[in-house]
């Protein structure tokens, strides 16, 4: 029976643990070493409320600055980011129960509930042509109700684990 609990329980924790889901894309033919300089493009319609989008343009200059980037009036390349908050059904929705009569185990099929899921997309694009050469995309579970230090740390952590993929590796 303690077996059974054990499977029970790790089964439950690695099903319920969603980390970020990061996507990235970028120009093959891009020397990453030129740019070294950034400025962010003006704001708009980043799909965040006001205070968002002040966390997630902070939690952007700050990573880079740490990875040795330097923000420039005149810049090698420009950042722009937006981001969309939707429901997201979820196809994990499988619960496993254990019966008291003769041990029997069962399982079931609950209904589909959608998550709240933000996606956030960091764009970076040449200073001079503009032209697009690097696109990350995180997309998380999303609690709208956090409030103040949790909510900043939240983003601070998707936008780390999205500008974890730049520099691409060679």
């Amino acid at each position: 029976m303690k077996a059974r609990f054990s499977l029970l329980l790790v089964s439950l924790i690695l099903f319920s643990c969603t980390s970020p889901r990061v996507l990235t894309d970028y120009a093959p033919d891009v020397d990453f070493d030129s740019y070294k300089g950034f400025a962010f493009y003006a704001i708009e319609n980043s799909g965040l409320a006001e205070l968002d989008e002040d966390r997630v343009y902070l939690a952007i200059k700050d990573t880079l600055i740490a990875k040795g980037f330097e923000k420039k009036l005149i810049p090698d390349f420009k950042v722009n980011f937006y981001a969309d908050v939707f429901d997201k059904v979820s196809n994990n929705n499988f619960g496993i129960g254990f019966g008291g009569y003769a041990g029997s185990v069962g399982g079931m099929i609950s209904p589909q509930v959608p998550k709240r899921t933000i996606a956030i997309t960091i764009e970076f694009a040449d200073g001079l042509t503009n032209d697009l050469f690097w696109q990350g995309v995180v997309e998380a579970s999303f609690k709208e109700n956090l409030k103040g230090k949790e909510r900043e740390a939240f983003f601070n952590r998707l936008v780390g684990k999205v500008l974890e993929k730049y520099p691409p590796e060679k």
